[in-house]
């Protein structure tokens, strides 16, 4: 079966595609965001109790922890845990951690994780959504497509 390719103006689709990915540097951010998934895998068990993911700002890690000694006992592992969180990124990298309690108190619940939660598309979804961009003959462009929907879809903050 021979894919289409659409054209917009004088360019394709997919290079249209391809240049939006670029421009927005959206492969780096997706980089970076896997940090929000991958939180409990690349930090401690205590860190991850009490420190959790907040936002990314121009390459910077913001994360909340639960009190003000946390933020301490983090500021003198800031190194260390910015070198691991690095050695776990493929095109880009954090040049800083910022540590910031929290705005509220947070009494953990047994059973309850505080962090981003992940509620995966279904397989209907995924399918549906590979079928979309189907026509873009790139398999690098599809797959970042896609695991920028993938997590645009799965992560949710409670």
């Amino acid at each position: 079966m021979r894919k289409r390719t659409y054209q917009y103006g004088d360019q394709s689709l997919q290079a249209t595609f391809a240049g939006i990915i670029r421009d927005k540097d959206w492969e780096k951010k997706f980089d970076q965001h896997r940090v929000f998934l991958k939180w409990t895998e690349l930090v401690d068990q205590q860190t991850a109790k009490c420190a959790r993911p907040l936002k990314i700002v121009n390459d910077v890690l913001w994360v909340e922890v639960d009190n003000s000694a946390w933020v301490q006992q983090l500021q003198f592992q800031k190194l260390e845990l910015l070198d691991a969180l690095n050695d776990h990124l493929r095109v880009s990298y954090f040049t800083d951690i910022k540590f910031t309690v929290g705005e509220t108190t947070r009494i953990e619940k047994p059973g309850e994780n505080t962090g981003p939660r992940m509620k995966p598309p279904s397989g209907e979804e995924i399918a549906k959504f590979e079928k979309q961009i189907e026509f873009i003959e790139d398999e690098e462009i599809r797959k970042a497509m896609t695991r920028l929907w993938y997590v645009s879809q799965a992560v949710r903050r409670d």
